[in-house]
């Protein structure tokens, strides 16, 4: 779904101001148009109290005298036509129009002795207002009414007052919100063109001191993100050169031994350089196997669904024969002191981690030394312990061995200088960590991994082997 925050704003501004527009007038019509229409309503009720005083009752007889120039000025008026009636007890005619409606129609009510309706009369609506007094005794009714002409143009007036000076609000609070919101987005527009000019080869910080303080703790988020970007880029960038000079160098030697091997007629010396060619090819593998293994072990390398819940030391057992020959070809004494220890994790990766220990120190322990593998349990981690007692790593150097394709000056072996680099990235994938220690000897190296454990349990017996 293509949402748009300016439309989402213009909705959520406009639709509430259209919604009062609409509230707004019918309302306003009605108070100013209520007392118009009793102001009106007054005037009739003035006007036909006006002819009470020109009612004489004589002898029970009524008389209503009215002057000619009196009834000329109450119906002078030049947009209404203007009627009265006078009438008396049980409705009997005394003066006026005849016939002019003076009872208020069902629903109309009454206030106090004056009544005011809509009627009509002589083919025309008209308003009435009929007035009842009680002269000598005997109740009368005084009616004046006049056309609805006056009224409805001032129906009309009073719409169009109101109208028109609403539609100009409404125009001009429209422009003013869409016109606001478009300057309010601009520094997101400036963020955009911003990073469309961008390269993958020139990545720079967006301008956060001029960003809106609403995005700008956003657009600090997006430059951490860039800046991740461009390190892990340049991390990318070194590693894909560490591993063309890696992979370089044994095929270099794999090609030179053969093009030797091609001209060489000492079968002693052709078995010599074809056992060299195997052996750089094993080399060449275990580089290529250690660089995929790396790959999975960054972040994405592998789908998440592959964790599992895993027992450290059944891991352990599991891979433990092949590190067994390759001690005892060495001739170290291997030891293993396991307990139980469970995590959640990718098995394959977890049993990777473990092997790059181990194998590193077996590498990097002179003959008849000793390694140690441990795993237990110990304030909510699952931690492994792999110690030997070769060289060990100095202090200065132990942050960076976890380098890719780093390699302790002096040390000479078949390491491609990815293994602990796998180690550290296995642990972070697992939300772990791993630390270089120096042993209660004082003696090699102790690297030490503490994983999450899922679970609190009590030791198991450990197992010693050699």
């Amino acid at each position: 779904m293509n949402r748009s925050l300016r439309k989402a704003l213009l909705l959520w501004l406009l639709l509430p101001a259209g919604l009062a527009l609409v509230t707004f007038l019918p309302l306003a019509f009605h108070l100013v148009h209520q007392p118009a229409m009793e102001a009106l309503d007054r005037a009739l009720a003035d006007a036909s109290l006006a002819l009470v005083p020109h009612l004489e009752v004589t002898d029970g007889e009524p008389r209503f005298v009215f002057p000619a120039a009196a009834e000329q000025v109450l119906r002078a008026d030049r947009v209404d036509d203007i009627y009265f009636l006078v009438l008396g007890p049980n409705g009997r005619f005394v003066a006026g129009d005849a016939g002019l409606p003076h009872e208020a129609p069902d629903g109309e009510e009454a206030r106090g002795e004056r009544a005011s309706f809509y009627a009509h009369f002589r083919g025309h609506p008209i308003r009435v207002t009929a007035v009842h007094r009680t002269i000598s005794g005997a109740p009368f009714v005084f009616v004046t009414a006049e056309t609805t002409r006056k009224r409805d143009q001032l129906r009309v007036d009073l719409a169009f007052a109101l109208l028109l000076p609403l539609l100009f609000f409404a125009g001009s609070t429209g422009f003013t919100i869409w016109f606001g919101i478009r300057h309010a987005l601009l520094p997101v527009e400036d963020i955009r063109r911003s990073l469309h000019g961008m390269e993958h080869r020139a990545v720079a910080p967006l301008d956060a001191a001029s960003a809106p303080g609403e995005i700008r703790p956003l657009v600090e988020e997006f430059n951490q993100l860039l800046k991740r970007l461009e390190d892990a880029a340049d991390a990318q960038q070194r590693f894909v050169a560490n591993a063309a000079h890696q992979l370089r160098t044994p095929l270099a030697g794999v090609r030179t031994q053969l093009e030797l091997l091609q001209r060489d007629s000492d079968p002693g010396q052709r078995s010599a350089r074809a056992e060299q060619c195997i052996g750089a090819i094993e080399r060449l593998g275990h580089l290529v196997n250690q660089m995929l293994v790396l790959l999975s072990a960054e972040p994405g390398g592998r789908h998440a669904s592959l964790a599992e819940a895993l027992e450290l030391s059944d891991l352990i057992r599991e891979r433990s024969p092949d590190w067994i020959r390759l001690a005892e070809g060495r001739a170290i004494d291997l030891g293993f002191d396991l307990h139980t220890a469970r995590v959640t994790g990718d098995r394959l990766l977890l049993g990777e981690m473990v092997a790059n220990l181990v194998i590193n120190a077996i590498h990097y322990t002179q003959a008849q030394g000793e390694v140690t593998v441990r795993c237990h349990t110990a304030e909510g981690h699952s931690i492994i312990e792999v110690e030997d007692n070769g060289p060990g790593i100095p202090p200065t150097l132990r942050e960076h061995v976890f380098e890719r394709f780093f390699r302790l000056p002096g040390v000479s072996g078949p390491g491609s200088g990815l293994g602990l680099a796998i180690v550290r990235e296995i642990a972070r994938g697992a939300d772990g960590d791993v630390d270089i220690l120096t042993p209660a000897t004082g003696r090699g190296s102790l690297l030490r991994v503490r994983l999450p454990a899922i679970q609190p349990a009590a030791d198991g017996e450990g197992v010693k082997k050699s």
